[in-house]
């Protein structure tokens, strides 16, 4: 009994994982997309509601994010500390005209936890909210700072990204040794065509490293004559941030 209750959790959030891009899901799209029976989908949906996760609209009877995973997305917000780093995002976004991100690393991904308001430079090309850990910029100061291991490297889903992101392990251990050497982390369009990021550490004293502070933008701006003065921000918004953190 307990074994199903665990398959039905299981199950549930992984429905509920249907709906990350933010768009509207109908039952069998649902099931399609998670290889279930319609009925169990429905099952499944009508639960996720009743607890709140999802909401049905009248109109439609499609499923979309509900207002629950807001309320705990405010708390994880505040147990974060994730408003102390805001300001400093924006004067950095604002200071470069890229767009600036706080992340923190979630299983084989990195998590946005805070972005800077939208920027002419990002267009309407928005950014997801987790990002492969191998393909990002943000992922790599993740795992080179974190020193992953061999073993966590295997995971790793090399299929995502680009032509242009590394593909097995061997080159990920090497692209992480040169991010460790140069002090950042750099992804030249191997997440999304047309834009570049570049990614450091934000390093506390008394606390394991957890964060990573990204900047993204065009290729058109984050031209590699710039890398170096966009670095330079990086790392001393990285350094302010952290001193927020710590002296909160």
């Amino acid at each position: 009994m307990e074994g199903s209750g665990v398959q039905t959790v299981a199950r549930a959030l992984s429905v509920l994982d249907c709906f990350r891009d933010g768009q509207e899901r109908g039952v069998s799209e649902v099931a399609r997309q998670q290889g279930l029976a319609v009925s169990t989908a429905h099952r499944l949906l009508t639960a996720l509601v009743q607890a709140g996760f999802l909401d049905k609209t009248a109109d439609s009877g499609r499923y979309r994010m509900g207002g629950a995973l807001a309320e705990y997305g405010q708390i994880a917000y505040r147990q974060h500390r994730i408003y102390l780093a805001e300001p400093a995002l924006e004067q950095l976004a604002a200071t470069t005209g890229a767009s600036a991100s706080l992340a923190i690393r979630h299983s084989i991904h990195a998590v946005l936890l805070a972005t800077s308001r939208w920027r002419d430079t990002d267009g309407h090309r928005l950014q997801g909210v987790r990002l492969p850990l191998h393909a990002s910029a943000l992922g790599k100061t993740l795992l080179a700072w974190n020193e992953a291991t061999d073993a966590e490297l295997a995971t790793l889903p090399y299929d995502e990204g680009t032509d242009r992101s590394v593909s097995t392990p061997a080159e990920l251990r090497a692209e992480l040794t040169r991010t460790r050497e140069r002090g950042y982390a750099y992804n030249d369009e191997e997440l999304d065509p047309g834009f570049r990021t570049l990614a450091v550490p934000i390093l506390t004293p008394t606390a394991p490293y957890r964060f990573a502070l990204g900047l993204r933008g065009p290729t058109t701006l984050m031209i590699p004559e710039r890398l170096p003065f966009l670095v330079d921000l990086a790392k001393i918004t990285a350094t302010d941030i952290a001193t927020r953190f710590t002296t909160a």
